[in-house]
């Protein structure tokens, strides 16, 4: 399973108040790079060109790759 994915935003403030929501990693929408942790899990992230490329840094073993993705793809999806 691949560790990053691509989702359009229009607005990066709105994807950070979402993921705020969601409970996950405080990403920060003024910065177009950076890293986050919530829970064990460290993502990346890169906003250009009206997309954000959201990259699993490290996570726990037990935590599987596809939970964090169905998190990530209800909040960004």
């Amino acid at each position: 399973m691949s560790q990053a994915r691509t989702y359009p935003i229009s607005d990066p403030a709105s994807i950070a108040a979402k993921v705020k929501a969601a409970g996950g990693p405080a990403i920060d929408p003024t910065q177009a790079t950076g890293q986050a942790s919530a829970d064990g899990v460290t993502i990346g992230w890169s906003i250009t060109n009206g997309k954000i490329l959201i990259t699993i840094i490290s996570k726990p073993w037990i935590v599987s790759s596809s939970t964090i993705w169905s998190h990530i793809d209800t909040v960004l999806g």
